[in-house]
């Protein structure tokens, strides 16, 4: 009897296991949405398809459904960017189809399909996607750009780190950054010249290998390690695109590093883990010449996989900018264990026309930059078609659009918060979906920067880079 019971379980779970696997099957615009109950509507195909991309300015789109029972016509409605345009749709008993007047804007159209069944239970179905309107102007590149080996303070060698990142975490870039003051013949070294220590050497070597494939871009560079142990410490800063490495010693104020970074035009540098415990770069005191040489910022450091154990730094994001720094933010592991970009959904994304160096560090220089919690989130931002990392002169409107879209199903969005100087929020929304848009207008003002932060129902924050206007 026992084991009769245990069989008849087992073929029910294989009964409904494939019942749902069969509803979520999505093949381009085929879709068989899940469904309460048996009589509910099913969503057969859209036009465009799901995450489909480079559409023309005016597609028609189009819902195919079914019902066993029939479908109350009066309930079908269809929304695009939360605009309810039913009226000026067609539609008939098995499908409804809309037409733009005018043509979207570039980037990400959210459309929503409602439909209820005229069964007694009234089922409803909703069905949720996105196309993409325009070739984009810049790819979205993810990877981290702060990390250590065995050559500094870490575990594992320069092939674990590039080829963990590259296989393992499907990054697109990733950067060893070892602390300079652990590398070896660091007294024999500069910031153009480190031929004498082997340990950078064999770096460059290691990276040009995996440079090899074009689908994959192995960083380096060096991470300035000001003493934390001591009180009111300064900080650490990694610095990127430079031939050789200095290290602390007794004559490299904060402001003298600055100015060494700010003489060497390439250079760029990021102020790590902004904090207590390691320093908070004078409490972030505003220097021209670092502001020159600086571009990004860490607002979240760390390789826990419980988010809550890393470092968040947003405070001492919006104190920089509040201090006049023109900064982007970031988000990297800082790795020290074999675990390079697969400890946690900490993720760098870039803005950029493509995947090679000299790409990548000019949108870095120019601060198309944002920092993510969740592995696959993607942000789009503009105001006045613009890029986040811009800054805009005089207009008589600043006209923002915002589109935050996550394809797990769990990771719904929450908020999307529009904050300006001092942290005032001047925008916001809540949602609970995966697929989030916020467009609206506001009078030019001068001498202001505006970032967005995206709140996920996990708790996982994404901040981008500001857009300024002039002063």
């Amino acid at each position: 009897m026992i084991y009769k019971k245990i069989v008849l379980s087992l073929i029910g779970f294989v009964i409904i296991f494939c019942s749902i696997s069969y509803a979520i099957e999505n093949n381009d615009n085929q879709v068989e949405t899940a469904t309460k109950g048996t009589s509910a509507p099913t969503i057969k195909t859209i036009i465009p398809a799901k995450c489909q991309q480079y559409i023309i300015g005016k597609p028609t789109i189009e819902a195919y459904f079914k019902d066993k029972s029939d479908i109350d016509s009066k309930s079908i409605k269809m929304y695009v960017n939360y605009e309810d345009v039913t009226e000026n749709c067609n539609i008939d008993e098995e499908k409804i189809t809309y037409t733009p007047r005018k043509k979207f804007k570039r980037g990400n159209q959210i459309v929503k399909i409602e439909l209820i069944d005229l069964a007694t239970n009234k089922n409803k179905q909703v069905y949720e996607w996105y196309f993409t309107v325009g070739t984009p102007v810049y790819n979205q590149y993810r990877g981290l750009l702060h990390s250590h080996t065995s050559a500094s303070d870490g575990h594992g060698t320069y092939d674990d780190a590039y080829y963990m990142s590259k296989y393992k975490s499907n990054l697109d870039f990733f950067a060893i950054t070892e602390h300079s003051n652990l590398l070896d013949n660091k007294e024999s070294c500069s910031i153009n010249n480190a031929d004498n220590s082997e340990e950078w050497n064999n770096l460059i070597k290691c990276r040009d290998k995996f440079n090899q494939n074009k689908d994959f871009l192995a960083l380096n560079g060096f991470e300035m390690t000001y003493n934390h142990k001591e009180e009111n410490p300064i900080g650490h800063i990694n610095v990127y695109n430079s031939d050789g490495f200095v290290y602390v010693d007794d004559k490299m104020t904060l402001e003298n590093f600055y100015e060494l970074l700010y003489s060497e035009e390439d250079l760029i540098g990021q102020l790590n883990h902004p904090c207590d415990k390691f320093g908070k770069f004078n409490n972030l005191k505003y220097s021209p010449h670092g502001d020159r040489a600086i571009s990004l910022i860490e607002v979240g450091n760390g390789y826990n996989a419980d988010m809550s154990k890393n470092i968040r730094s947003h405070d001492m994001y919006q104190l920089a900018l509040d201090n006049g720094w023109h900064v982007a933010p970031t988000c990297n592991q800082d790795n020290h264990r074999v675990d390079f970009g697969v400890a946690n959904e900490f993720r760098t994304v870039i803005l950029s026309t493509d995947l090679t160096k000299d790409a990548i560090f000019d949108s870095i220089k120019k601060m198309r930059v944002y920092a993510t919690e969740d592995k696959n989130l993607r942000i789009d931002y503009t105001i006045n078609d613009r890029p986040m990392g811009s800054t805009l002169g005089d207009k008589a409107k600043l006209n923002f659009s915002i589109c935050a879209i996550d394809n797990d199903n769990s990771d719904k969005i929450k908020e999307i918060q529009v904050i300006s100087n001092k942290g005032e929020i001047i925008k916001s929304q809540t949602f609970n979906s995966n697929l989030a848009r916020l467009d609206f207008s506001i009078k030019y003002a001068k001498n202001k920067f505006y970032y967005v932060k995206v709140i996920q129902n996990n708790d996982k924050i994404s901040v981008t880079a500001p857009i300024w206007t002039k002063k």
